[in-house]
């Protein structure tokens, strides 16, 4: 790397004249090297921002390096307030060709990146830029309604709210730019909401807007021009170039990430990475639980570590020395409870079994067999007090994300809990987890959650998967509800046990729903009295992907 430089802010003009700015990492010599592209709307000098992405590691390994700062951020040019996603497709595809024309360029272009940055690699390809050769996508999402903004209906407070306001500080700079006493008294105010986003702008209403983006004049995620820019799904029949993602189980976009690959291996090469880690840490202490040595993103399987992964995919597409080898399996997934790594052929694994686990009105969880007979539960949904957040998929930054002790959650008279026999035999879990439940409210609409977990000998009681699903109905009529628990790959080992709960909120990470018809406009509220319906034709139940022991 003797010899290697930077350029710093070097213009990249767009089709309609914006100039947006780049760094440039340049090799010694004179190359010619594979050029790959990271873009960012999180300032593409931060320190926090280049230990992602690594840029100097991108040069030891042979490329020319550019990071951008996107469409109205940081040194590039925008009119107007900056509005995330809307403009990336045709910008990354603009940047694309004016990277493959740097010098000391092969021609061949490549991009990688995570969450924001990962979403412009699939919008830019779905452009179709000659020269863009591989992408390697990580920690993003496929449908904006599923993880992005929403999730089964509910608002993603963490990404929408947590992370709006977090953007707000260089929209607040720019556009106060020639008066330094109201950019002054502008950031101070972003300051303090973000400083108080758990006390105070989580809990503002209505829920149906978002208050304290209104109030700093900050774009939201859930904007309709917003969604349909964001939207990988509806893009991914144009991408043609090969695609290495790498996504965690605890991520916020976890099920993105997969749903992409999922859509993407019919056409192009793709491969398929899932860690145990969340969006912000690779690191294999995730919660209360450490997964070992070989959990850790520097440590991939003992063997390589996440930045090597990436290299290793794009230098095979970008360069003479061609394609990863093709006995080489695509999916690479880390199995918890048993902490090792394991490749397969397809995901979900085609061997997995789904086996409903029926829940009982003494509290049980069974698999198969006969439900019992029909019988309800009843419990109190209070909007003024809902369940906490505790772990999980979660992007919040006063809440950590990953493995912790439900117990202080279970505990509670609005969570409904119901836990297996103590397992005779290890069970593995590995595929998509749904729940089915036939429930009621006394109002209009509700929500409903489903949590898996995995109980310890000793009572402790750790979160394996979960998800939410809004619902509007009759009252007090019951309805079948699915909920998509997304995926997850968990060895319950011998003497444990499998544990559900049943409730109706998780917050700060989901806004609450008011349990009425007008109150995601009005604010209104009210307690809801939930039913949940067990046994009998229309038992309710989660179905878990079981991998049969000889496999």
């Amino acid at each position: 790397m003797s010899g290697a430089v930077i350029e710093y802010d070097v213009p990249v003009p767009m089709r309609d004249g914006v100039v947006l700015r780049a760094d440039v990492y340049r090799p010694a010599g004179e190359g010619p090297w594979p050029v790959i592209v990271a873009r960012t709307p999180y300032d593409k000098t931060d320190a926090s921002e280049l230990l992602y992405i690594d840029p100097w590691a991108a040069v030891r390994r042979g490329f020319l390096t550019v990071v951008q700062d996107v469409r109205g951020r940081f040194a590039s040019e925008g009119s107007g307030d900056w509005r995330p996603i809307e403009t990336e497709a045709a910008d990354g595809a603009d940047t694309i060709a004016w990277a493959a024309q740097l010098p000391g360029s092969n021609g061949n272009v490549g991009m990688w990146g995570l969450s924001y940055l990962g979403n412009v690699q699939w919008l830019a390809a779905a452009e179709r830029p000659p020269a863009l050769k591989a992408i390697v996508p990580q920690f993003t999402w496929h449908r904006p309604e599923d993880g992005l903004a929403y999730r089964g209906g509910a608002k993603e407070l963490g990404t929408v709210t947590g992370w709006g306001l977090g953007t707000g500080f260089d929209i607040v700079m720019r556009r106060h730019a020639h008066d330094v006493e109201a950019m002054t008294k502008h950031l101070m105010g972003l300051v303090g909401d973000v400083d108080g986003l758990a006390e105070h702008a989580f809990w503002e209403l209505p829920t149906g807007s978002d208050p304290v983006l209104e109030r700093h004049g900050l774009a939201s995620l859930v904007q309709p021009e917003t969604l349909a820019a964001a939207n990988v799904a509806d893009r991914q029949d144009a991408v043609t170039v090969p695609s290495l993602n790498i996504g965690g189980w605890f991520d916020v976009f976890l099920q993105g990430t997969i749903d992409n690959y999922v859509t993407a291996r019919d056409t192009t090469p793709s491969k398929l990475v899932i860690g145990p880690w969340n969006h912000v840490s690779t690191l294999a202490q995730q919660g209360e639980v450490n997964f070992g040595f070989s959990g850790n993103g520097f440590a991939v399987d003992y063997a390589t570590s996440i930045s090597g992964l990436s290299f290793d995919w794009l230098q095979a597409w970008l360069t003479s020395d061609g394609a990863p080898p093709e006995d080489d399996l695509p999916v690479k997934i880390f199995v918890m409870g048993a902490n090792e790594w394991r490749s397969e052929a397809e995901w979900p694994p085609a061997r997995a079994v789904d086996t409903p686990w029926f829940l009982g009105p003494d509290g049980s969880l069974a698999p198969g067999g006969e439900p019992a007979a029909p019988s309800t539960m009843t419990y109190t949904y209070d909007p003024d007090d809902p369940v906490p957040t505790l772990g999980g998929a979660t992007l919040l930054s006063h809440k950590p994300a990953g493995v912790f002790d439900q117990r202080p959650v279970e505990e509670r008279a609005d969570v409904l809990v119901f836990t297996s026999e103590p397992l005779t035999e290890d069970i593995e879990v590995t595929g998509r987890v749904t729940a089915t439940l036939t429930a009621a409210t006394d109002g209009p609409t509700t929500d409903w959650v489903v949590r898996l977990c995995d109980v310890h000998p000793d009572g402790r009681s750790h979160n394996v998967t979960d998800g939410i699903a809004r619902v509007q109905t009759t009252p007090d009529e019951p309805s079948e509800v699915t909920v998509d628990l997304w995926s997850t790959s968990m060895v319950f080992k011998r003497g444990h046990r499998i544990r559900v709960q049943v409730t109706s909120s998780c917050f700060p990470r989901w806004d609450r729903n008011l349990n009425t018809a007008d109150g995601f406009e009005s604010g209104s509220s009210r307690v809801a009295r939930q039913t949940l319906h067990l046994g009998g034709a229309t038992a309710s139940r989660i179905t878990l992907p079981v991998i049969p022991p000889s496999s």
